[in-house]
């Protein structure tokens, strides 16, 4: 059923709870100072998008969703997001499949992005804007774009929406 939402979080073990959806198994915060998140996320029939930003560096073990392929990605050029050792770049995406394993770190603050979907609707997907996709995600990888899309996500800059003061609880 579509749907949307956004929820704002002062304490880690509601954002790690909340992350559950993405994949993420178990989350530690490994920074310094007050524990702040957000994440939205909109449901439509065959897709799940998410948007996150943390305060803090943490580092989450993410297991691949079943029957589903998670796509992420870095929403600036300043989220430092690193996939399994690998380090994405704003205009970069990871690929997860489905029953993948590996770690995910943030150095810092960071914003990201991510899509969930069948791997049919990605061949799919990709069929219609590329004519063709020669290789769907595995365990975990790393795709980059054409340099013309680079900046794409980059350039996106919605307001700024960490609270500065821990949220109500209840």
């Amino acid at each position: 059923m579509p749907g949307s939402g956004t929820s704002a979080f002062s304490e880690v073990e509601d954002f790690a709870a909340a992350l559950r959806a993405e994949g993420v198994r178990s989350l530690v915060v490994t920074g310094a100072g007050h524990f702040a998140a957000r994440l939205t996320r909109v449901t439509l029939p065959h897709l799940d998008l998410a948007a996150g930003e943390e305060r803090l560096s943490r580092i989450a073990f993410v297991a691949g969703p079943p029957g589903r392929v998670l796509i992420s990605f870095p929403l600036d050029d300043e989220s430092q997001l690193i996939w399994g050792g690998m380090e994405l770049r704003a205009g970069e995406i990871a690929t997860f499949g489905p029953g993948g394993q590996a770690h995910a770190r943030a150095e810092g603050p960071c914003r990201w992005g991510s899509i969930r979907l069948t791997a049919s609707d990605l061949a799919g997907y990709g069929k219609a804007l590329l004519g063709a996709v020669s290789v769907l995600p595995g365990a975990l990888g790393r795709w980059r774009g054409p340099p013309r899309l680079a900046g794409t996500f980059a350039g996106f800059t919605p307001r700024q929406f960490v609270p500065s003061k821990p949220a109500p609880r209840g």
